[in-house]
């Protein structure tokens, strides 16, 4: 997660989130065609368990209802219209934003911008997650 060469923290969530986006939609679209498979040993079915997945992102990210599983109630689906859900979004068929602290909080697991873990056991060794790790900048 080295993120230097970005002017400003604006800069780098729109880089990432762009990113993530990208990778989020293949990965969601190869989930939605296995939807109703069960996951072993689990026992619940793959749209279930992105359902938890969400949810467990939603809590460490700490800011509201920002991810969704694969299949929604219409009412929060896009545009109240929408069930299926690849690309997560809001009413307005809009991308979630996320700010840089709320990446930290879900890739390191703890809930905490300045509690490393999760796929960064180190924390991030870019500028603004040191300075999360620091205590810096709110």
């Amino acid at each position: 997660m080295c993120i230097d060469n970005h002017e400003n923290d604006d800069q780098l969530v729109a880089g990432l989130l762009g990113v993530e986006s990208g990778q989020d939609a293949v990965i969601r679209s190869l989930l939605y065609e296995r939807a109703k498979e069960k996951v072993v040993p689990y026992g619940m079915s793959v749209a279930e368990f992105t359902d938890k997945i969400s949810e467990l992102r939603n809590k460490l990210g700490n800011n509201g209802l920002k991810d969704e599983g694969l299949k929604v109630p219409s009412e929060i689906g896009a545009e109240k219209k929408i069930k299926g859900n690849i690309l997560a979004g809001d009413k307005d068929s809009l991308a979630y934003g996320r700010s840089p602290r709320e990446i930290l909080r879900i890739v390191y697991g703890t809930g905490k911008e300045q509690v490393p873990g999760g796929f960064y056991p180190n924390g991030g060794n870019g500028a603004l997650a040191k300075r999360y790790l620091k205590g810096g900048k709110k």
